[in-house]
C-alpha cells in the first residue's frame, strides 16, 4: 500500500517510518498464512484481531490451522475462523457460540487448558512451532515495540515465540491507552500492590519479525450481559454474607483483595459489595467487568490488576474519556502473570468463581453440560481457586427452568475438586466446607445449597450410597449417581432432558 494512501492518523500511529512500507490490505497479510500452521492471536475477550481472521475465513486458502488464544471471542475472530471450517484445533478458553457448537459437533478439536499454564506449554513446544502471531495494537513505537489495546492476555509470549508477526493497528482505540499495561516483568517478581508497575507499558518487538501491518477502525462489540434475574442478586447476597462472616471472624481485613470471574453473577457480587458500603478493596483478577469499573469509580475498589477489560461497548467510551483516572487505579498484565500461582498466593485473596454444577461433596464442574458438551472451558478459575486464601464457587440451584438440579450426587465432569472449594453458594444459602470430611459436607450442601424440591431425593441417594458401601470415605452409588442429569418428574420416573 502506498504511504500516500494512508491517513495522517494512521501514519501517526506508526512511529518508525521504515515500517510504513509494510502496511497492506488484510487479504495480503492473510495470504502469508499457509495450511497446517500454528497461530497465536492477541485478545482476552477484548483486544483481538478482526480484519486478518475475517479475511482468512473468507478466502479459506489456509486450512487445518491450530489457533492458540487465552480467551477467544468475537464473530470477526474465533467465530469467523471456526465457522469457515479452517481450524483443526483450538487451545485456550472459548466463549463464542458458533465455535462452541462446531466443537460439540466434532468438527473442531478443543484443548481446554489452565490459562495460567497455557503459554508455558506453548513455550515448551507442546503445540509445535508458532508460525504467526496476529496481534491488535493501537500504536507501533520507533523501535517496533507495540502498545496493545485493552487486553494483555497471552500477547507478549505469543510475540516472543512466533516466527513472524502480523499487526492490526486499530484506530478505534486511542493511542493514549499507552501506560495501561505492564510488560517485561519476570514471573518471579511478586506484586506488592495491584496498581504498581514494574516493567514497561509496551511489548518489545524486533521489527524484523513484522511481516505485515493492517490498519483497522473496528471497535469490540461482542460482549453483552443478560438481564439480571432476581436469583443472581440472591446468590450475590449470600456471597456477601460469607464475606461478612470472614470479616467478623478476623480471617479477612476490611480492605481485602479479591478475584472475581466473568459473567452476570460476578457483576451482581460487585453490586452487593457496593450496597454494603465496602471501600478501598483491592482486585487481583483475570478479567475486569463493567461493574468492576463502576466500583473503581465509586472507590469500592482502590486498585486492580487484570489481564483484560472484559467490558461491554457502553463502557469503552467511559474508559477512553477517563484514561488518566483508570491508569492510576488499574494495570493490565500478561495472563501468565495474573494467573500465576506465586502471584495469587502472595495476594492472600478471596477467589469467587462460577460453577455449572456441584456435587454433595463439593466437587465442581465449570465447563461441561451433561459431562460431554463443552460450554466455554475451564479458563483461569482453578488457577485462582487452588491458590486463593478463600475459594468460593457460585451456581444457581437448578437449571432448565427447575427441571434439573445443579446440586447433584456426582458431577459429570470435574474441573475443581473438593480440595479447592472452600465455600459453595446458591440462591438458597451457602455451605462452608473447609473443616469437614466428605461425609460431613453432605448435609450442609444439600440443606443449604440445593433447591428444596430436590433435597429429599439427594438425602435418599446419600443414604442409599452409605447402605451400599458401608464405612467408606466417600459413599457413592455409581449405578444411580448420573441419573440426576436427566429430568426428574413428579412420579419419580427419569426422562432425558
Amino acid at each position: 500500500m502506498s504511504t500516500t494512501a494512508l491517513s495522517e492518523e494512521a501514519k501517526a500511529r506508526i512511529l518508525n517510518p521504515e515500517l510504513l512500507s509494510l502496511v497492506m490490505p488484510a487479504a495480503e497479510a492473510a495470504a502469508q498464512i499457509k495450511s497446517g500452521m500454528v497461530l497465536c492471536t492477541s485478545g482476552f475477550g477484548t483486544g483481538y484481531p478482526k480484519a486478518i481472521p475475517t479475511s482468512l475465513a473468507e478466502t479459506k486458502h489456509a486450512t487445518e490451522l491450530t489457533l492458540i488464544n487465552g480467551a477467544a471471542r468475537g464473530d470477526r475472530h474465533m467465530g469467523a475462523l471456526a465457522s469457515a471450517g479452517i481450524l483443526k484445533k483450538f487451545c485456550g478458553f472459548m466463549y463464542n457460540e458458533d465455535a462452541r457448537n462446531i466443537c460439540n459437533a466434532g468438527a473442531l478439536q478443543f484443548q481446554d487448558v489452565h490459562l495460567g499454564q497455557l503459554m508455558t506449554k506453548v513455550k515448551n513446544g507442546v503445540f509445535g512451532k508458532v508460525d504467526f502471531a496476529i496481534v491488535e495494537c493501537c500504536k507501533i513505537k520507533e523501535d517496533g515495540s507495540i502498545v496493545p489495546t485493552l487486553s494483555a492476555g497471552t500477547t507478549e509470549a505469543a510475540i516472543a515465540l512466533a516466527d513472524k508477526v502480523l499487526l492490526e493497528v486499530n484506530l478505534a482505540v486511542p493511542a493514549e491507552v499507552e501506560g495501561f499495561h505492564d510488560f517485561g516483568v519476570p514471573s518471579t517478581k511478586l506484586v506488592g500492590s495491584p496498581a504498581e508497575r514494574y516493567g514497561v507499558p509496551y511489548i518489545k518487538l524486533d521489527p524484523k519479525k513484522i511481516a505485515g501491518i493492517v490498519i483497522t477502525n473496528l471497535p469490540d462489540t461482542d460482549l453483552y450481559y443478560p438481564d439480571i434475574a432476581p436469583i443472581y442478586n440472591q446468590i450475590a447476597g449470600n456471597v456477601v454474607k460469607v464475606l461478612d462472616g470472614e470479616l467478623a471472624a478476623g480471617r479477612l481485613q476490611p480492605e481485602f483483595t479479591f478475584q472475581s470471574g466473568m459473567g452476570v453473577v460476578a457483576n451482581c457480587v460487585m453490586v452487593g459489595l457496593m450496597n454494603k458500603n465496602f471501600k478501598n478493596l483491592k482486585m487481583y483478577t483475570e478479567v475486569l467487568s463493567d461493574q468492576a469499573l463502576y466500583a473503581v469509580k465509586e472507590g469500592i475498589i482502590s486498585e486492580a490488576t487484570t489481564t483484560a477489560l472484559d467490558i461491554t461497548p457502553l463502557f469503552f467510551d467511559d474508559v477512553f474519556q477517563n484514561l488518566d483516572f483508570y491508569k492510576e487505579h488499574m494495570v493490565l498484565r500478561p495472563c501468565d502473570f495474573t494467573n500465576g500461582a506465586p502471584q495469587i498466593m502472595a495476594e492472600n485473596l478471596v477467589a469467587m468463581n462460577t460453577a455449572w454444577e456441584a456435587d454433595i461433596y463439593g466437587n465442581v464442574n465449570s465447563s461441561h453440560a451433561m459431562g460431554s458438551y463443552m460450554i466455554n472451558g475451564l479458563g483461569g478459575s482453578n488457577d485462582f481457586a487452588r491458590n486463593a486464601k478463600l475459594s468460593i464457587f457460585t451456581t444457581p440451584s437448578t437449571a432448565k427452568h427447575g427441571n434439573i438440579s445443579c446440586i447433584v450426587p456426582m458431577v459429570t465432569h470435574i474441573d475443581s475438586t473438593e480440595h479447592d472449594v472452600d465455600v459453595l453458594v446458591t440462591e438458597w444459602g451457602y455451605a462452608d466446607l473447609r473443616d469437614k470430611s466428605p461425609k460431613e459436607r453432605v448435609n450442609d450442601v444439600i440443606d443449604h445449597c440445593a433447591h428444596p424440591d430436590y433435597r429429599e431425593a439427594l438425602h435418599a441417594y446419600y443414604d442409599g450410597a452409605v447402605a451400599q458401601c458401608g464405612a467408606c470415605q466417600t459413599p457413592h452409588d455409581l449405578k444411580n449417581a448420573f441419573s440426576w442429569h436427566v429430568r426428574y418428574s413428579e412420579t419419580g420416573s427419569m426422562k432425558q432432558e
